[in-house]
């Protein structure tokens, strides 16, 4: 992951070595080796993809891109406030650093699944019958929500949507039930790191994942990336949102194309592309 970037960007390969130093481990190795598993692991995997999405927006800069709003899913809104210019390089890693370490604590309490083929209204109707055990945490697109919350939860959910042949459920690898009531003790400490920080004024909109509309207000800035702990992730309503403002390109800044695939199921015909 970020191999090729590293090799041929001289700005990229600055910032994975920052990185490195900052952090003080071998980042680089992980991310190009994946030694021991250790990038499956949340402590290690969130600084890898923002220092991943990092690189990839130095080759994007590098060719000249251009843009006039940024938004980011999940982790990614860290990235996005750091292409925002709201804060540095190392200040944002040092805010995922600590993320990931508080998130890293919840392991093993929870978990999530992505469910396709079923709309959002039905599936929230479906989780509305376990009393709060399972959110709906990431509201990717009109026909796929990620759903979090306790083991019990969830493997109720499974046998509910079992029952439907047409309908995929997949449990994704990750160590515990992010966005949601799970990561409260998360969100107290991450109110604390996120208010202390100062926000630089951004030089484009920032399109927020719990309310997926734009703004460029730090103060809701800031209440917004805490809200985003225990929060959805309402990437359909952001894609939508932009649209509705104009954006006609969207570029996925980093390693994958997994948001590319999304927006072309949220809006009709999209100029979607991979950087």
């Amino acid at each position: 992951m970020g191999k090729e970037i590293y090799d041929s960007i001289g700005k990229a390969r600055i910032r994975l070595e920052e990185a490195c130093d900052f952090l003080n481990y071998d980042l680089k190795k992980l991310m190009f080796e994946e030694s021991d598993g250790k990038l499956n692991l949340t402590q290690y995997a969130q600084p890898a993809i923002y220092v991943c999405s990092a690189m990839y927006l130095e080759k994007a800069i590098q060719s000249g891109l251009s843009y006039n709003y940024v938004a980011g899913h999940s982790l990614g809104e860290y990235g996005a406030l750091y292409a925002a210019g709201v804060f540095s390089f190392l200040d944002g890693l040092a805010l995922v650093q600590k993320r990931a370490e508080v998130m890293s604590k919840q392991n093993g309490k929870g978990s999530m699944a992505a469910v396709m083929g079923i709309s959002e209204k039905e599936l929230l109707d479906m989780i509305s019958k376990t009393h709060g055990a399972v959110v709906a945490a990431n509201l990717n697109s009109p026909m796929q929500t990620v759903i979090s919350g306790t083991d019990e939860g969830i493997n109720m959910i499974e046998r509910e949507l079992s029952k439907n042949p047409s309908i995929i459920f997949r449990r994704l690898s990750v160590s515990a039930a992010f966005h949601s009531p799970q990561m409260e003790e998360a969100y107290d400490v991450m109110r604390t790191e996120i208010e202390k920080m100062s926000f630089n004024e951004p030089i484009c909109d920032v399109v927020s994942n719990v309310t997926g509309k734009a703004t460029n207000d730090l103060k809701i800035m800031k209440e917004n990336l805490i809200q985003q702990m225990t929060g959805q992730v309402r990437w359909n309503d952001s894609v939508k949102e932009m649209k509705r403002l104009g954006v006609e390109v969207f570029y996925e800044i980093g390693h994958g194309r997994v948001l590319k695939k999304l927006n072309r199921m949220i809006v009709a015909s999209p100029k979607c592309f991979s950087v």
